[in-house]
């Protein structure tokens, strides 16, 4: 009588759950991890994106640069060029350190058009990093 309750109750468990995982997935996103966003500029505009860190790049990946800041003022968070939904959207990304030179006042840079206005002006300098990280934007 043991053995017959307690292989009810697991039969019982198993299909219970299961049919819960189904509808939860059929309702809309699960949550797998914990994971923060990390907040940057897009043409002046605050947007989200996760960072997942560096990654190998494999023949064909497409990338785009990620613009970050070596010595930026108070508030600078990096700067992309591209978001989902264009063609040249990515979220492979190549860092390229921005500096600002001696005896420039960093100041908040809100795109990469203000980037390429900076480097023109002789306000800062590029330099690519030499990594790609993984930091697709949401």
């Amino acid at each position: 009588m043991k053995r017959m309750l307690l292989l009810l109750a697991l039969v019982t468990l198993s299909l219970g759950g299961g049919a819960a995982a189904s509808r939860a997935a059929d309702d809309g996103p699960v949550a797998h991890f914990a994971q923060e966003a990390t907040l940057g500029y897009y043409r002046g505009v605050v947007v989200e994106y996760l960072d997942f860190g560096p990654v190998k790049l494999a023949k064909g990946n497409k990338v785009a640069p990620i613009w970050a800041f070596a010595n930026g003022a108070d508030g600078q968070r990096n700067i992309i060029d591209t978001v989902p939904g264009q063609r040249s959207y990515t979220p492979l990304w190549e860092v390229v350190l921005v500096t600002w030179n001696s005896g420039e006042t960093a100041r908040v840079l809100k795109s990469a058009a203000a980037v390429r206005r900076a480097v023109a002006a002789g306000d800062v300098t590029l330099k690519k990093a030499g990594i790609v990280v993984n930091c697709p934007v949401i």
